[in-house]
C-alpha cells in the first residue's frame, strides 16, 4: 500500500547533531552564514523522517494502534525540527543570496510558501491522529490519510533535493 517509502532506509530515529559552529562566509550583504554541512544534514533528516514514516505505516498495517500516537508524536517533533532548520539556515540565507537572481529567488519563495501549506496539513493530520482514542472511525480513515500525506511528503522531499538544495551554495558562488 505504501511502497513508495521502501526506497529509503532509516539511519536512526533522531535527527543528526552536527557542529553548528561550522560555518563559512555569509550571504552577500548580510551576516547570515553559509554552512557547508547543511545540505548533507537536511538529506540525513529526510532519510530519518522517511524511515520513521515507514515505521508508522508498518505499525498501522500491523494494527498496533496503541503505538501509533507515540510514533506520530515523534515524527511531528522531528519534522518540526527539520522545518525550523530549513527556515533559519536555508530560506533566510537563500533569500539574501538570491537577491540579485529574480528567477531563483521567486522559485525559492514558492518552495517556502508551499512548505507552509504542507506543514499546516501535516500538523492537522498529526493533531487528529496523535490521540489515545483509536476507535473504528479513526482506524478506517487513517490509512487513506496517511497515504495522502506520504505522497505529498515524498514528492516534496524529491523536489527539495533536486531543485531547492542545489541553490544553496557558498557566498563566492553568487558573485
Amino acid at each position: 500500500m505504501f511502497g513508495f517509502f521502501k526506497r529509503k532506509k532509516p539511519k536512526a530515529t533522531q535527527l543528526p547533531v552536527r557542529d553548528a559552529g561550522k560555518k563559512q562566509g555569509a550571504a552577500p550583504g548580510t551576516e547570515i552564514n553559509y554552512y557547508p554541512d547543511l545540505v548533507p544534514e537536511l538529506l540525513d533528516d529526510h532519510q530519518i523522517l522517511l524511515g520513521l514514516f515507514t515505521e508508522v505505516t508498518k505499525t498501522y498495517e500491523a494494527k498496533d494502534y496503541a503505538r501509533l500516537p507515540g510514533l506520530l508524536s515523534e515524527f511531528g517533533s522531528l519534522l518540526r525540527g527539520h522545518l525550523l532548520k530549513e527556515n533559519i539556515k536555508l530560506y533566510i540565507y537563500l533569500q539574501h543570496a538570491l537577491a540579485n537572481d529574480p528567477e531563483n529567488s521567486a522559485l525559492m519563495q514558492e518552495f517556502r510558501t508551499e512548505m507552509h501549506g504542507i506543514s499546516k496539513a501535516v500538523t492537522k493530520f498529526l493533531k487528529h491522529y496523535s490521540v489515545e482514542d483509536w476507535g473504528e472511525q479513526r482506524r478506517s480513515t487513517f490509512g487513506d490519510d496517511l497515504g495522502a500525506i506520504g505522497k505529498v511528503l515524498v514528492k516534496r522531499i524529491e523536489t527539495e533535493e533536486s531543485v531547492l538544495y542545489p541553490l544553496y551554495m557558498s557566498p563566492e558562488s553568487y558573485s
